[in-house]
């Protein structure tokens, strides 16, 4: 476990990360699956993944990686500036998983 000021994954945060990589990554994958078998069809989810899932992703763990340098390098930060920076590593990934949902559901609605 990490000393006082290291900020660890939580629960919020990495089921969001299992959520993003396993059930979004999955709802991609049977779309590509399910259209037509072409590049063009393939590069299109792909686009949509690494808008959705890929650049989320890394986005959250740089606020994690920095949050915790935060804390190393001014272990007097506030609570509340601590507690808002875990927030936001979450949200971050929300974002894309519910432009995912959105997407899908644009989709279904054509």
């Amino acid at each position: 476990m990490g000393s006082r000021n290291e900020v660890g994954f939580g629960v919020s945060f990495a089921l969001s990360l299992l959520l993003s990589w396993t059930l979004a990554t999955a709802l991609i994958g049977m779309a590509i699956w399910s259209g037509p078998q072409t590049i063009g069809h393939a590069a299109k989810w792909a686009g949509v993944w690494i808008f959705t899932v890929g650049a989320p992703t890394l986005q959250a763990l740089q606020i994690h990686r920095r949050l915790n340098d935060v804390l190393l390098d001014c272990p007097t930060t506030s609570p509340q500036v601590r507690r808002d920076l875990s927030h936001a590593r979450f949200v971050v990934l929300m974002c894309g998983s519910m432009t995912i949902l959105l997407i899908f559901g644009l989709r279904v609605m054509e």
